[in-house]
C-alpha cells in the first residue's frame, strides 16, 4: 500500500499555525469562560444568600406580632426582579406570587432546612436554572425559601461562549494566513536556490546565490556557492581532459589510419588471413576516428565554446540533400508547409540529420519517411522508421552519453559510440530547440527535432 503524499511545506506551516492558535485560543477561552461563569454565578449566589438571610430576619420580626399578616410580610420583602419567596408556617404555605409552588423546592434542601440548617442549591424550574436558598425561622416554627432565577446569567454566558467561539475561529484563520505568509518568507531563499539549481541544470554554471545581507543565510550561501565553484572546476577539468585526450589521440590515430590505408592498397599481395585482419583493423580505426571526432565536439559543448553560425535554410531542400548523401534518396518527405525557411547553423543541422538517419539505418533498417511541419513559431522535422521502436522507459535514457538502449545489448547487435543522439540534443539546445522520440503511426520510432523559426 502506497503511503499518502505529505502536504506541501506551506500548507503544513499554515496548518501548524492554525492548530496552535486554535488550541491556545480554545484553552484560554475555556479558562476565561470558566472564570467568568464562576464569578457571575458566585456573585449572584452570595447576593441571594445575603438577601435571603435579611428577608428571614424581617419575617421572624413580623411573625412575633400577634396579628401578623404573612401575605403582607411577603409582599413587603425586597426581591430581585423575577425572584419569589415561599414561607412555611406550621402546616401552611405562603408564596409571594401565584406562579411559585412549594413542589418546585428540591426535597433534600427542604429536609435540611426543616432540620434547622440553612442551605442553598441550584435547580431547574420549568427548564430555567434557578438558585433556591432556605433559611429556618426557629422562633416562629417557620422556614423561609428564596427562589432566584439564573436564566439571565446563562443567556449572558451563552452569548459570551458564541463570542469566544467566533473570536477563536477568526484567530485560527488569521494564524493560518500568518503561517502562509511566514512560510512564504522562509521559503523564498529556498526558491532562489531552486532557481539557481535549475539554471545550472540548463547549463548556466556561472549562476550563484546572493545572501543580500542576510547573516542567517550567509553560511548556506557560502557553502552552496563553494560547492558550485568546485563542481564547475571539476566539470572544466573533465572537459579539458576529454578534449586534450581526443587531441592527443587524433595524431597517432591519423598515422595509424594512413598506415592501414597503405597496407590496404597492397591487399592483393597479402595472404587471405591478413586481408581479414586489415579489414577489421580498418573498421575499428574508422569507428575510433568517429568517436574521437564526437568527443571533440562534445568537449566544445562542455567547455561552452560551441557557437552558432546562423543562415537561412530551406528545411525541405536541406533534408532532401541529407537523405541523398546518406543513400536514402528514395525516402518520402511529407511537408505540411510549402516553404519553411529557418535560421540555422548548416553544419550542426546537417550533423543532427546525419546522426538520426544513421541511427535509423543501424537500428531500424533505415528511415521510412520524414515529416516536416511548421506552426506556432517552430519547425518540426520528424524522422520515422519501421523498426522495433523505443520502449517508453528508454526514451530519455537513449539521449544520455554512451547509452545505446536495449537494442544494443545482444552479441550481434550493431555497435556505436553512444554519442550520436547526445550530440543531436546538444546541437538542438544550442539552437534553442529540443529533441524527443515517440511512437510512429503504424509502428516503429519517430525522432522529432523542434527548432525555433526565429533566432535562439
Amino acid at each position: 500500500m502506497k503511503g499518502r503524499a505529505p502536504l506541501p511545506l506551506r500548507a503544513r506551516a499554515a496548518l501548524g499555525f492554525g492548530v496552535t492558535a486554535m488550541l491556545l485560543g480554545g484553552t484560554l477561552a475555556a479558562l476565561g469562560y470558566g472564570v467568568i461563569r464562576q464569578q457571575l454565578i458566585g456573585e449572584r449566589e452570595d447576593a441571594s444568600i445575603r438577601q435571603a438571610y435579611t428577608n428571614a430576619r424581617i419575617i421572624r420580626t413580623g411573625l412575633r406580632a400577634s396579628d401578623a399578616d404573612v401575605p403582607r410580610l411577603l409582599a413587603g420583602l425586597q426581591l430581585r426582579t423575577g425572584s419569589s419567596a415561599l414561607l412555611r408556617r406550621g402546616d401552611q404555605w405562603f408564596a409571594s406570587d401565584v406562579d411559585t409552588d412549594r413542589r418546585q423546592l428540591p426535597r433534600a434542601l427542604s429536609e435540611r432546612v426543616e432540620s434547622g440548617h440553612a442551605a442553598h442549591q441550584r435547580v431547574e424550574i420549568d427548564g430555567t436554572p434557578a438558585l433556591v436558598v432556605g433559611v429556618p425561622v426557629m422562633d416562629a416554627e417557620a422556614a423561609y425559601f428564596h427562589v432566584v432565577p439564573l436564566g439571565d446569567i446563562e443567556r449572558t454566558l451563552s452569548r459570551l461562549a458564541w463570542s469566544l467561539g467566533i473570536t477563536g475561529a477568526l484567530a485560527t484563520a488569521v494564524a493560518g494566513a500568518v503561517g502562509v505568509a511566514v512560510s512564504g518568507a522562509v521559503l523564498r531563499p529556498l526558491r532562489h536556490v531552486a532557481d539557481v539549481a535549475r539554471r545550472i541544470v540548463r547549463g548556466d554554471l556561472h549562476s550563484r546565490l546572493s545572501a543580500k545581507g542576510d547573516r542567517d543565510l550567509s553560511l548556506l550561501v557560502a557553502s552552496f556557492n563553494a560547492m558550485l565553484d568546485e563542481l564547475q572546476g571539476r566539470i572544466d577539468r573533465e572537459a579539458r581532459f576529454a578534449s586534450d585526450v581526443a587531441h592527443e589521440v587524433r595524431g597517432p590515430l591519423t598515422a595509424l589510419a594512413a598506415a592501414v590505408d597503405v597496407v590496404d592498397r597492397r591487399r592483393d599481395e597479402l595472404p587471405e588471413r591478413a586481408v581479414v585482419a586489415v579489414d577489421a583493423l580498418q573498421e575499428q580505426v574508422r569507428s575510433f576516428n568517429a568517436l574521437v571526432l564526437d568527443l571533440l565536439e562534445i568537449s566544445k559543448f562542455d567547455a561552452g565554446a560551441a557557437r552558432l553560425r546562423l543562415e537561412p535554410v530551406d528545411v525541405t531542400a536541406f533534408v532532401r540533400g541529407a537523405l541523398e548523401e546518406a543513400g536514402c534518396g528514395g525516402v518520402e518527405i511529407r511537408s505540411a508547409t510549402n516553404s519553411a525557411t529557418v535560421p540555422v547553423d548548416r553544419r550542426r543541422l546537417h550533423q543532427v540529420l546525419a546522426n538520426l538517419i544513421q541511427n535509423a539505418q543501424v537500428y531500424a533498417g533505415g528511415p521510412t519517411a520524414v515529416v516536416i511541419d511548421a506552426a506556432d513559431g517552430v519547425v518540426r522535422i520528424a524522422i520515422e522508421d519501421g523498426g522495433p521502436g523505443v520502449p517508453p522507459g528508454e526514451r530519455a535514457v537513449i539521449f544520455a552519453r554512451f547509452a545505446r538502449g536495449s537494442t544494443s545489448e545482444g552479441p550481434d547487435a550493431p555497435r556505436g559510440s553512444g554519442l550520436g543522439l547526445p550530440l543531436v540534443v546538444e546541437h538542438a539546445k544550442l539552437h534553442g530547440g529540443r529533441v524527443w522520440v515517440e511512437d510512429a503511426v503504424g509502428g516503429g520510432a519517430r525522432f522529432v527535432v523542434e527548432l525555433p523559426v526565429g533566432s535562439p
